[in-house]
């Protein structure tokens, strides 16, 4: 996995860096906050462990800004002297998936990461297989997409992405965290291959002004799909 390491303490830094990269993640380690605020726009990690005081912005903003600003969840776990309770409540009631305190023992660290992948990885999604948003419904169990009743043939990543967008209705959606939610990458090997996708969805989906349907591009960042009909509106069934 790649983590990403907030602590501003050089020695308890490389101490958490190292037993990480021990344990066949790759870890990114920052010290300041904004830094981790500035990387987070452009860059995918799987986890985040944040300490509690760092300059530039505390971990307690960058989880508030985490929360608020990201599309996808992003685990967080807080590792800190700070074991006071007002302090773990105010974080776990923040989005925190949980707090460690300093010193850290490896071993339960590295439990502690473990079971927070777990927990995020038993979110079952096909519990709200069906979205119907306009003219279009997507169905997740069986894969399919129609519009106006009549069956689109979409490829896997078609409907993968299809459903992404959608799923976002109305969202900017950063075009670094599409790749890595349908592809598994962080950056294009072919930069052209996610605006191929898009050019077919929305020939396919007949995603235009006169269907409902507004797909926009903003250069360099992504894509967002917008509902041009105030009455229509995005079930999940």
């Amino acid at each position: 996995m790649r983590i990403l390491v907030l602590e501003d303490d050089a020695a308890q830094g490389d101490a958490l860096t190292s037993l990480l990269e021990q344990s066949g993640h790759k870890a990114h380690l920052f010290t300041r906050g904004d830094d981790v605020m500035r990387v987070l726009r452009r860059e995918i990690f799987d986890l985040a462990l944040l300490d509690w005081h760092t300059p530039g912005a505390t971990g307690r903003e960058v989880l508030t800004w985490i929360r608020e600003q990201l599309l996808e969840p992003l685990p967080v776990i807080f590792v800190s002297q700070q074991d006071n309770e007002t302090a773990i409540v105010d974080a776990l009631t923040a989005g925190a998936d949980d707090y460690l305190t300093k010193p850290i023992r490896p071993a339960e660290l590295l439990a502690r990461i473990a079971a927070v992948m777990r927990r995020r990885a038993n979110v079952d999604l096909s519990q709200q297989p069906m979205l119907r948003v306009g003219t279009l419904t997507l169905d997740r169990s069986a894969r399919s997409a129609t519009v106006r009743g009549r069956l689109i043939d979409l490829t896997q990543k078609e409907f993968e992405l299809a459903w992404y967008l959608f799923r976002h209705l109305g969202q900017l959606v950063p075009r670094v965290q599409t790749l890595q939610a349908i592809w598994g990458v962080t950056e294009s090997v072919n930069s052209r291959t996610l605006d191929t996708h898009i050019s077919r969805l929305r020939r396919k989906l007949e995603l235009t002004p006169e269907n409902g349907f507004c797909l926009i591009s903003v250069y360099g960042y992504g894509y967002r799909v917008e509902l041009i009909e105030p009455e229509s509106v995005a079930t999940y069934d």
